[in-house]
């Protein structure tokens, strides 16, 4: 099998799983995909809609079939950021790609996005962007970030770096430290790295899963060790984790590396037994809503159903989908990224070819194969000059069709724009689509402020000249209110034009 077909498909593959997930990851039961989408079991893409940005100021985001989440945003995002010879630009990715991403971000967790946020802070940097949120009455630390908002998005770091298994731990360390400051968000990160960096060495026919698993599993303390540690780019970054926690780093990431170990032997024991996969995820903790998220969990849920449907890899993905109450867009996403780097892209169906920006996926994974095998060729940089730029929404000036430049995405045409009132009054969302040259689309959403209109002092007659202006009306409805108009005295004019007005405003709005 030719490389190309194992990095494009472990590419669009988890894209595949991230666009499936997303649509079941906040159903309760089977009941209410029933009531949505006809079906107890997701086997394909739908149209759907979720609400954005809670009650009084939020939007109803309307889906098409095969949009991916914030999983596959941050994916690319990471793949844009890998230089020629494998390493991610940490700079790059840290103060331009990640600040950015926040401004056309889709479902995404609360860490992620806060990470995002405080990255653009002055003395904020890639090994030193520690911060608290809260959530709710509780206050969260980074250290105890430790979900898989790292591991969703380092798949193009093993990609690019296949061979090399030493520079695939320390970039993906690098990569996560910039969001998650949790051994468990690090671990799972890594492993996931690991467990594509090994499975894509099998051919699909001479795949054991006790083979592969027994090649993650022994001396995984050795395996997934941190000896860079001590760089002083690390180095400097564990002190002041270390500054403010009950328990050292290194301390922490032994506990976490024995967890890891522990449940990759439970998923061997699972397999070998049989045991129904429901069963199986509830022993990784991914129904438990204190673990659900976890980095080591998810991770380790994607390789168990990628052994167990090895031979049936679409179901293994579908599966993953349709795990109700678990984080279902993650654990497809890693399936599918496993399951493509094992089968690369013929097992994909023709109802998954319309996942979003199917061209650009592919376009990232050929780049990836050939950062691997060192012939990337440098990109040309573009001139946008006089172009808009979309990074900062002031003003609600933007036009359909119209050529706009967003760092670090470049030129892109506006397809299509959406005004959303919101129960805050004064207040509506603006929504940008976006199909860029480089090939991903993106939806921008801001929340403006509508201006204050006044209404005008007018009579009879200014209201005969301005009729024309006036669309809320048919013809026939114009003509009424013409002869009716023409009954009223001055006054009575007056204050019926201002309802006028006022009905003419809310059309408008």
């Amino acid at each position: 099998m030719k490389p190309e077909t194992k990095y494009k498909g472990a590419i669009k593959l988890a894209a595949i799983g991230d666009a499936l997930g997303w649509i079941t990851e906040f159903e309760r039961n089977s009941d209410t995909l029933k009531s949505k989408y006809g079906t107890v079991y997701v086997s394909k893409f739908y149209d759907w809609e979720k609400k954005v940005g809670g009650k009084f100021n939020g939007y109803i985001d309307k889906l098409k079939k095969g949009s991916y989440s914030d999983d596959t945003q941050l994916m690319l995002s990471v793949a844009r950021s890998i230089m020629g010879n494998g390493a991610i630009d940490r700079e790059y990715f840290s103060k331009v790609e990640l600040p950015s991403w926040i401004l056309y971000a889709r479902g995404a967790g609360r860490t992620i996005k806060n990470a995002a946020r405080k990255i653009e802070r002055k003395s904020a940097k890639w090994n030193n962007n520690f911060f608290t949120y809260k959530a709710g009455t509780i206050t969260i630390d980074y250290r105890e970030s430790g979900a898989n908002g790292a591991a969703m998005r380092i798949l193009p770091i093993a990609l690019a770096n296949f061979g090399d298994i030493d520079k695939i731990k320390k970039e993906i360390f690098a990569n996560s430290i910039v969001t998650h400051g949790h051994p468990r968000a690090i671990i799972g990160a890594m492993l996931y790295g690991y467990a594509v960096h090994t499975i894509l060495k099998f051919l699909p026919e001479y795949f054991s899963y006790k083979t592969y698993l027994t090649e993650l599993g022994k001396n995984i303390h050795q395996k997934l060790s941190i000896p860079f540690i001590k760089e002083h780019d690390f180095d400097s970054w564990e002190n002041e984790w270390n500054s403010k926690a009950q328990i050292s780093f290194t301390d922490q990431y032994q506990v976490v590396l024995d967890e890891t170990q522990q449940y990759l032997r439970n998923i061997y024991k699972c397999l070998n037994h049989n045991i129904d996969d429901e069963t199986a995820l509830r022993i990784l903790g991914c129904y438990n809503l204190d673990t659900k998220g976890s980095g080591t969990s998810t991770v380790i849920a994607g390789i168990f159903l990628c052994c167990k449907y090895h031979n049936e890899p679409i179901r293994g993905i579908e599966q993953a989908v349709n795990l109700i109450g678990t984080d279902t867009d993650s654990i497809a996403a890693f399936v599918g990224g496993l399951i493509g780097s094992l089968h690369g892209t013929s097992i994909i169906p023709d109802r998954y070819k319309l996942i979003q920006d199917s061209d650009y996926l592919d376009k990232v994974a050929v780049r990836l194969l050939k950062i691997s095998e060192n012939r990337v060729v440098k990109e040309k940089v573009q001139n946008y000059l006089g172009l808009k730029s979309i990074n900062t929404i002031t003003d609600d000036n933007f036009d359909l069709n119209e050529s706009i430049y967003f760092e670090p995405l470049g030129r892109g045409k506006i397809i299509h724009i959406d005004r959303q009132n919101t129960l805050t009054k004064g207040k509506y969302n603006l929504l940008i689509d976006v199909e860029f040259d480089l090939g991903q689309s993106c939806r921008f959403a801001k929340l403006m402020n509508k201006e204050r209109k006044t209404l005008p002092s007018s009579t009879c007659s200014d209201f005969q000249d301005k009729k024309h202006q006036i669309k809320v009306f048919s013809s026939e409805t114009q003509n009424c209110i013409n002869l009716f108009m023409r009954e009223l005295n001055q006054e009575q004019q007056k204050h019926f034009n201002d309802i006028l007005t006022l009905i003419q405003l809310e059309y408008d709005d």
